[in-house]
């Protein structure tokens, strides 16, 4: 009677260790999978954010054709992608190219926009909020707001020229616009696109 006793004390610790095995285990499992989804939803948020934001552009006009037939000036109308997150214009690089110039402006936001643009600055573009959306933050593109963004070109833009102008943010997908300047440019205003 005695031996039994003690295999079924034998038996009994080693289904108790039995059992505290798995349950480590099944901890360190758990642990680790609440982990993982954790990661999961960080790295799914973050693609999510990189696919859909972004700017889309409504126009571009340039100045003044009247009298050399071409441009330098440029004005680009753009506004946010349908479902995007909010754009940091100080993060977000416009480059120009041409077959003649290949030009990178970044944003500037402590010059007045009258001043700067009249200075003919080639190395910053500049932002005038032409409508202010209901999640309007300064130097963002926001949901429901409009910006016209100013810059001038290192030079002239002649005539029948290629032009392809990029907008690209820091995180986002980069848009991109590409024209040919109209045979004829004669008037103060030219309309560029679309």
């Amino acid at each position: 009677m005695k031996n039994k006793g003690m295999m079924g004390i034998g038996t009994l610790i080693i289904f108790i260790a039995v059992i505290l095995v798995a349950a480590v285990a099944a901890a360190v499992l758990v642990s680790t999978s609440s982990s993982l989804q954790q990661k999961a939803l960080q790295t799914g948020g973050q693609a999510e954010e990189a696919v859909a934001t972004g700017a889309e552009a409504v126009s571009v006009m340039a100045t003044d054709a009247s009298s050399t037939h071409a441009v330098d000036y440029f004005e680009v109308l753009l506004r946010l992608q349908a479902g995007s997150e909010s754009m940091n214009l100080n993060n977000t690089v416009i480059l120009v190219d041409t077959s003649d110039i290949s030009q990178s402006l970044s944003y500037n936001s402590t010059l007045d926009t009258n001043d700067a643009w009249n200075a003919g600055d080639t190395a910053r573009y500049l932002v005038h909020y032409v409508k202010e959306g209901p999640d309007y933050e300064a130097n963002y593109l926001s949901r429901g707001d409009v910006i016209k963004v100013k810059f001038k070109t290192d030079g002239s833009i002649g005539e029948n020229k290629r032009v392809r102008i990029k907008i690209v943010p820091r995180v986002g997908t980069a848009s991109v616009i590409e024209f040919t300047t109209p045979d004829v440019m004669t008037d103060k205003r030219v309309s560029l696109w679309p």
